[in-house]
Parts: structure tokens; C-alpha cells; sequence
């Protein structure tokens, strides 16, 4: 294989995974949410949301994987978005726990 190939193949792996990570990780705020537990959003959760940004952005650079990054970045902002929103509206409900 050429090195050419082979690059584009990596770029097209980055932005999958980049989109699986967004995927997974909305997947585990709803079923914390629908199971009532605490979400914990200073754990692995925004490990997940850095990881995913970090891929998507990496796969942008390739022309064949950019949709792919593209969709990667914007999970991440939405978990991004997600995050800030259920803060600010727990923050309005108690803010002096």
C-alpha cells in the first residue's frame, strides 16, 4: 500500500472514532439520566467530549474524512452545549446546596 492510502486511511479512522465517542458518550448522559444517577460530568465524561473535538478536529485536514470531522465537532459542541445548559438550569433550581 502506499503511504498516500494509508494516511487517508488513518484521517477516515480519526473521524469514525471522533463520531463513535460522541455517540457513546451521549448514550451514557441519557442512561445516567434516565436511571437517575448523578452524571459525572468532571470524570470521564468530559474526557470523552476533548477526545471527541481532538479527533474531529485531526480529521478536518484530510478532504475525503472532513464530513467526518465535521460531524465529530459538532457532537462534541452539543455535548459541550448539553453540559452548560443542565449546569446553568441545576444551578437555578438550588444554587446553595
Amino acid at each position: 500500500m502506499e503511504l498516500g492510502t494509508i494516511k487517508q486511511q488513518i484521517f477516515q479512522w480519526m473521524g469514525w472514532l471522533s463520531i463513535v465517542t460522541g455517540l457513546v458518550s451521549i448514550a451514557v448522559i441519557n442512561i445516567y439520566l434516565l436511571w437517575g444517577l448523578n452524571v459525572p460530568i468532571g470524570k470521564n465524561i468530559s474526557l470523552w467530549l476533548w477526545v471527541t473535538i481532538l479527533l474531529g478536529i485531526i480529521a478536518i485536514f484530510n478532504k475525503k474524512s472532513r464530513s467526518l470531522g465535521f460531524w465529530g465537532i459538532g457532537l462534541g459542541l452539543y455535548l459541550g452545549l448539553f453540559y452548560m445548559v443542565m449546569f446553568i438550569l441545576g444551578w437555578m433550581i438550588n444554587p446553595f446546596p
